[in-house]
């Protein structure tokens, strides 16, 4: 489940000791945007807080650093697609220092799913782009329209995001 929100990341974090933050970053370029999650994740109250985003198309690799460093990010530890190796690498030597490929693998999708459903989501309000995808997010169906145990590829960027940045809770 989830919701919107107005909450302060300081309070969520006094409130909850245990809690960190989460981070995870998609490339895009033309057709896609290049998307950062940016997130707390509360694990004894399972409780995920989405608190800033970055949602932008093309992006080159000096200009995704240069967006993350001004947002205050570029020290946080972030989980990038790991699709785009030349891309984290570069994204490393420019001054991201804590960057790390997220893991891919046979049913690494559905894993990230089931763990992150086990959380309820709150948005704060001016993560726009996270709230459209949130909403829009559905499942692919087969040939006779029943739904089959796969996301589409439509409104998935910062959801794709989440599931990397909740990797190491």
């Amino acid at each position: 489940t989830w919701r919107e929100e107005n909450f302060c990341v300081e309070e969520v974090l006094r409130k909850s000791p245990c809690a960190r933050s989460v981070f995870g970053l998609d490339f895009g370029y033309v057709n896609d945007p290049t998307a950062l999650f940016c997130g707390i994740a509360d694990e004894e109250n399972k409780r995920l807080y989405v608190f800033d985003e970055l949602y932008e198309k093309n992006l080159s690799n000096e200009e995704i650093y240069k967006r993350v460093l001004e947002l205050g990010y570029a020290k946080e530890r972030i989980r990038a697609d790991a699709a785009e190796p030349k891309s984290i690498d570069r994204l490393r030597s420019l001054g991201m220092s804590r960057i790390r490929r997220a893991k891919k693998g046979a049913d690494s999708i559905r894993y990230g799913i089931a763990l992150i459903k086990e959380y309820e989501i709150i948005v704060h309000p001016l993560c726009v782009n996270f709230l459209t995808e949130i909403s829009n997010y559905s499942w692919e169906k087969d040939e006779n329209g029943n739904g089959i145990n796969r996301p589409k590829d439509e409104f998935n960027h910062l959801m794709d995001e989440m599931r990397y940045a909740m990797e190491d809770v």
